[in-house]
């Protein structure tokens, strides 16, 4: 009867071990397919908003509204620019060069919520502007929710240009936002 346990445990340990392995292969694979990835940058307007006349460019606050935020964000090239702001909550769409960052910021009233679309980012937050003691690595589809009152930065740490969405709730920036440059 012992016997069997034993060659029971054995068992367990060694598909557990060979499950684990092909669990590291598979996430190298989807990193290096995040790494050498492409953004869609061939991507029509017609293709990514809903039938609409482009009033202060991409900006759809106040209506009803879809779009594939990944291809708009790919799109975009502006620093920031504003795709929906309504009466509690904004969406912007951000594009950090290489090597660039969102700079050091900090908002008293206003949520964060941040996905990285394209690229690799690393997210430094702390309770002081001097002091952003917690980095977090971010890379294609991953978010961070960031509460007011916390100082944040947003660095790319990829090889291409960064694409990020962002909500602000309430709104942070005047509707129609569009900044070419940090």
């Amino acid at each position: 009867m012992e016997h069997n346990t034993i060659n029971n445990h054995i068992r367990s340990n060694t598909a557990r071990g060979i499950e684990r392995s092909l669990q590291r292969r598979a996430d190298k694979e989807t990193i290096e397919k995040v790494l050498n990835a492409k953004c869609d940058a061939e991507v029509r307007r017609e293709d990514i908003c809903n039938e609409c006349e482009y009033k202060c460019r991409n900006e759809h606050g106040g209506e009803v509204y879809y779009t594939n935020v990944y291809k708009m964000a790919c799109q975009n090239n502006n620093y920031r620019e504003s795709i929906w702001t309504g009466d509690h909550l904004q969406m912007t769409l951000m594009s950090i060069a290489r090597g660039d960052d969102i700079g050091v910021e900090m908002h008293n009233d206003t949520d964060q919520y941040i996905r990285v679309e394209h690229g690799i980012a690393v997210a430094m937050i702390g309770n002081d502007e001097n002091e952003l003691d917690k980095k977090i690595r971010l890379t294609m589809g991953d978010a961070i929710f960031i509460p007011a009152g916390y100082w944040h930065n947003i660095v790319n740490a990829g090889r291409c240009t960064l694409k990020l969405s962002s909500v602000y709730a309430p709104a942070h920036h005047p509707k129609c936002t569009v900044e070419n440059n940090k």
